[in-house]
């Protein structure tokens, strides 16, 4: 798995996620399984940026499909210190391809949730790094960079 590094410092008014430390293993897993009432299949496609100097995780991205459901949902997990009022920018290679806004911030961090349209998707499937951008308490720009190495293939296993 790849370890990720995030850049903190603002450079033209954003800041640019750091790349990620080469390792044979691709970015994405997937579980899947049966929650609820046990009688759906619903799998999950993830990738975390942990910093090297600790292994924790910074955040995390999750794309969820049910087996009898053709609607993809993300769910992103963030770090707390971000400006919850400001709405997130999810970018594709420089491109907007949605707007997210905070849903709840627990123990684990803060979460934002959105329905991925199929234009967003098939932009991550060509693309080659996904990006959310946000703001620090202090307004200063934040992004976290997302390798979209392997995206297309590993999505293509979800039910």
């Amino acid at each position: 798995m790849k370890t990720w590094l995030c850049a903190f410092g603002v450079s033209l008014g954003l800041a640019h996620p750091i790349a990620a430390q080469e390792n044979s293993a691709p970015p994405w897993m997937v579980n899947c399984g049966n929650p609820g009432n046990g009688t759906e299949l619903v799998c999950e496609m993830t990738q975390s940026i942990v910093l090297t100097e600790n292994n924790q995780r910074l955040t995390s991205i999750a794309f969820v499909k049910p087996a009898s459901n053709d609607e993809i949902e993300t769910v992103i997990t963030l770090p707390f210190g971000l400006l919850i009022s400001e709405e997130l920018i999810a970018k594709v290679d420089d491109t907007e391809v949605a707007r997210l806004e905070f849903l709840t911030c627990e123990a684990q961090g803060c979460f934002a949730r959105s329905t991925v349209s199929p234009e967003w998707m098939s932009a991550m499937r060509a693309g080659n790094q996904l990006t959310i951008e946000s703001k620090n308490t202090a307004g200063d720009p934040i992004a976290f960079g997302f390798d979209l190495t392997g995206f297309s293939k590993v999505s293509d296993i979800l039910p």
